[in-house]
């Protein structure tokens, strides 16, 4: 009978220790905090790179529906950005993820005074003044760079193309790293000798005369940060097998759109180190301020049925290196 009394009791206190630990479960699952981030991206041709963004929170454990609300700005609007963020900062959000320079500083401005922490893709992020340096970002501020391809973009150029001695680059200043990106591509190009011949368009019909007009010694077209020209790239990319010229890219337009050569970021990867420096923020309570700014991740793509429909034939040693190939 005692025996049988201590079974008793020993099962008491294992079922009382059991529900113990179910309520407590219960009381963190209850208590888990749900962050409030902001989004802001002005800009549909950036789409797959701020998507990038959202695609890779649940990785670093940010679900949407779970513990994620999002607040989310989708147009060029200006005045309706400042609303967005004025919600945003009204509701207290945790994190503000900027997808662009213009919203970069939009976002920056917004969350001054504020304890909110703002996480950016950009193309410059020291040179249009939003960050005091790369290593020490300063204010409440950090994210990922987009800027630092075009030297070794122009070095594949010259690899596939050894005897180039112009390029041409047609280009509407759209973005603020439109004319950041044609300053680095004349700096590249004036240290390789190469001559750069730029046909600003503004319209989709001004695209197709500068394509039409391209200089006929033109050893290769180089695209650069415009939404127009590379929401158009079917009208560089005729143009160029019709001429039989190849086309290369340090970024925004790649491969996979028929670039010949692209090195350049991928959006994914790009929105992917975004969220890892949220995740180091909100989750391990590193301050922006601390927190470098990330170069993005380059990749060499090349798309072998472009370069075979311009008669360019890419040594060996450069698909070598390729990341990506596109053979059909």
């Amino acid at each position: 009978m005692r025996k049988n009394k201590s079974y008793i009791y020993l099962f008491s206190i294992f079922t009382a220790i059991s529900l113990s630990l179910l309520l407590v479960n219960y009381a963190c699952q209850k208590k888990e905090k749900i962050y409030v981030i902001g989004y802001i991206n002005p800009n549909p041709e950036e789409e797959e790179g701020a998507q990038g963004f959202l695609r890779n929170m649940p990785r670093f454990g940010f679900t949407e529906g779970k513990n994620v609300t999002y607040i989310k700005s989708e147009t060029k609007d200006t005045k309706a950005i400042e609303k967005a963020l004025n919600d945003m900062t009204a509701k207290h959000a945790d994190l503000i993820f900027a997808m662009s320079t213009p919203a970069a500083k939009l976002a920056l401005h917004a969350a001054e005074g504020t304890n909110i922490p703002v996480v950016f893709i950009m193309y410059n992020a020291v040179g249009t003044g939003v960050v005091k340096s790369l290593v020490r970002p300063g204010g409440n501020i950090t994210g990922v760079q987009l800027r630092g391809s075009t030297p070794k973009s122009l070095e594949f150029l010259l690899a596939v193309v050894p005897d180039a001695k112009h390029i041409f680059v047609p280009i509407k200043f759209d973005t603020g790293a439109a004319k950041q990106s044609l300053d680095d591509l004349k700096q590249g190009s004036a240290k390789c000798g190469l001559k750069v011949t730029v046909s600003e368009v503004a319209t989709v019909d001004d695209l197709r005369a500068a394509m039409s007009s391209m200089p006929g010694d033109v050893d290769a077209i180089f695209m650069l940060h415009s939404w127009l020209v590379g929401s158009n790239m079917n009208i560089v990319i005729d143009n160029a097998i019709k001429r039989k010229v190849p086309v290369f890219s340090a970024g925004h337009v790649d491969f996979k759109n028929g670039v010949v050569l692209s090195y350049a970021p991928l959006d994914d990867r790009s929105g992917l180190q975004a969220a890892r420096l949220a995740r180091a923020i909100l989750r391990d309570g590193n301050p922006p301020s601390d927190l470098p700014v990330e170069t993005a991740d380059f990749f060499l793509g090349i798309n072998l049925k472009t370069a075979e429909a311009v008669g360019l034939k890419i040594p060996n040693s450069i698909l070598q290196q390729a990341d990506f190939i596109i053979r059909e």
